[in-house]
C-alpha cells in the first residue's frame, strides 16, 4: 500500500502499470480495492491509479466533513507525487462527483472523463436525506446496513 501526506492526512493509493493514466474513484462508502478487477485489465496497456478518498478505506478524514474539493485536491496531491500531467478520470457515484470537481479546479489535466452511475448535477433533497440515513445506519450497526444494502439490491 503506498500513501502521501496530504494536509497532514495520509492519503492511500495504488500506482501499477505504464502508458496513458486513468485514475478510478471509487463511490460512496467503497474503497479502492473495489477497481481490483478493472486496474488488472487496464494496467495491461495504461497506467492506472486507485485512490482511497477522505474517510474512505485506508485513508484517514481531513476533516469532520470532507467536500468534493477537498477530495479533488487530495486526488491531485497523488498525481503531483507521481508526476502524472495528464490523466483519464473514472469516477463511481460519489468519484463522479470528485472527477467532477477536480474537472472544474485543475481543467488542464482532464484527458478523458467517465461518470458511473453518477451524474453532473447536485444530489436531489431525497437522495442527500438517503445517504445520511444511510451513514446513521452504517455508524450504529454495519450489519444492519450491509443486511438492508443486500435486500434493496434485490427488491
Amino acid at each position: 500500500m503506498k500513501q502521501i501526506l496530504f494536509k497532514n492526512t495520509n492519503i492511500s493509493y495504488s500506482d501499477t502499470g505504464k502508458g496513458t493514466a486513468i485514475v478510478l474513484l471509487h463511490g460512496f462508502l467503497e474503497n479502492k480495492g473495489m477497481w481490483d478487477f478493472y486496474s488488472q485489465k487496464f494496467a495491461k496497456k495504461n497506467r492506472v491509479i486507485t485512490i482511497d478518498l477522505l474517510g474512505h478505506g485506508a485513508t484517514e478524514c481531513l476533516s469532520y466533513v470532507q467536500t468534493m474539493e477537498d477530495n479533488a485536491d487530495a486526488v491531485h496531491a497523488v498525481l503531483s507525487e507521481l508526476r502524472i500531467r495528464k490523466a483519464i478520470f473514472v469516477g463511481h457515484s460519489m468519484g463522479g462527483y470528485v472527477a467532477l470537481a477536480f474537472a472544474e479546479l485543475y481543467p488542464d489535466t482532464i484527458k478523458g472523463l467517465v461518470l458511473l452511475n453518477s451524474t453532473a448535477s447536485a444530489d436531489s433533497e431525497e437522495r442527500k436525506t438517503n445517504r445520511d440515513r444511510a451513514i446513521k445506519v452504517v455508524k450504529h450497526s454495519f450489519m444492519n446496513f450491509i443486511s438492508l444494502s443486500i435486500a434493496n439490491l434485490f427488491s
